[in-house]
């Protein structure tokens, strides 16, 4: 008798441990493994960031689940693994989600039917981080919800196809330095309120008018894009609502054009800071500026500016000043706030 009971508290033992856990509706530990399922109130999360092949991803979802709306699904592994370079078509099986973060992975290839079951309940797609060089963009526009899709920093490279999904509202493509802008990238994106296209190379290769057609965007981020020489005319011109929030920091601007940027929200701000831009004329400048009004509503810190009489009408006017960050500085070092008037009334005619 005293064996028998040794072994049933054997037993116990090991069914206490993970590999015997399972918390309804979640499926056993075991089934799933490496696989964590969590049921959050009456939300169920997978985090699979421990998976290290695609077929394994592919086995743990052939598991019956009790339900198979999944709230969240999350691949962040510690160490990327080689054997997971490909999402295959069909490989979550019949379960769907609202949000995906897949992110540190050597993934390479995402095909075209992965997310099929999730078409009309997917509203968050975080795929940032990844080797992505192949994406089924022309599938966008089934996905009914989709409200932010994160791209960034992968391997996607070409023209950029168009992206057709009228729900969006967030877009970050940021980091794929082999990808450039079409005249028509984002026609099929209509209500996008954040753009977020930094670190790209795009140089000089971004179209006019290639934002004309999101009249709902409010911040658009162009840093550290190699743009050279004048900002040129219609490069953002939103068509009705007005942008709150541009950043064109760390690139090669020397100028911009008077019709360069229109479209801005009288309370909105749009940063240069780390360009090489040495004057601020009258003609280049005033469009942008007659359409700001709150204090240090342009940013150009960390730009040789000489600060001559190209500034005068800027000295003159302590409103239009303020404009400007208060902590601009000319080349010399003299904050742009602190120039002497009665100098530039002598010397500037």
């Amino acid at each position: 008798m005293s064996l028998l009971r040794s072994l049933l508290s054997l037993v116990v033992v090991l069914c206490a441990a993970p590999l015997c856990a399972a918390e309804w509706p979640c499926p056993l530990d075991s089934a799933i493994a490496p696989c964590v399922c969590i049921a959050d109130s009456y939300d169920l999360i997978m985090d699979c960031s421990d998976v290290t092949s695609t077929d394994r991803l592919e086995e743990v979802f052939q598991t019956h689940f009790a339900f198979s709306d999944f709230k969240r699904l999350i691949i962040n592994p510690t160490f990327p693994s080689n054997s997971l370079v490909i999402l295959t078509d069909g490989i979550f099986g019949s379960v769907n989600f609202e949000e995906i973060d897949i992110t540190n992975t050597f993934i390479q290839t995402v095909e075209e039917e992965v997310l099929v079951n999730s078409h009309i309940t997917l509203w968050r797609l975080n795929m940032g981080g990844n080797e992505i060089n192949s994406f089924p963009f022309e599938t966008l526009d089934l996905f009914t919800k989709l409200l932010e899709l994160d791209l960034s920093y992968n391997k996607l490279s070409g023209p950029m196809k168009d992206i057709e999904t009228e729900g969006l509202i967030s877009l970050d493509l940021s980091g794929n330095t082999g990808l450039t802008l079409t005249q028509t990238a984002f026609t099929g994106t209509p209500y996008l309120e954040q753009l977020r296209l930094n670190n790209m190379g795009l140089g000089d290769t971004t179209p006019p008018n290639v934002f004309l057609p999101l009249t709902y965007l409010r911040t658009l981020y162009l840093e550290n894009n190699g743009i050279s020489g004048t900002l040129i005319e219609d490069f953002i011109n939103p068509e009705l609502k007005p942008l709150t929030s541009v950043y064109l920091d760390g690139n090669s601007l020397s100028q911009i054009h008077p019709l360069s940027v229109t479209g801005m929200e009288a309370e909105g701000t749009i940063s240069f800071r780390n360009n090489l831009i040495v004057y601020l004329y009258r003609e280049d400048w005033e469009g942008l500026v007659s359409q700001l009004s709150n204090a240090n509503a342009i940013d150009l810190r960390d730009n040789p500016l000489v600060c001559g009489c190209d500034l005068v009408w800027l000295v003159l006017d302590a409103d239009l000043m303020a404009i400007f960050h208060a902590e601009t500085k000319c080349d010399g070092g003299a904050y742009m706030v602190d120039l002497p008037i009665d100098w530039f009334h002598e010397h500037c005619s």
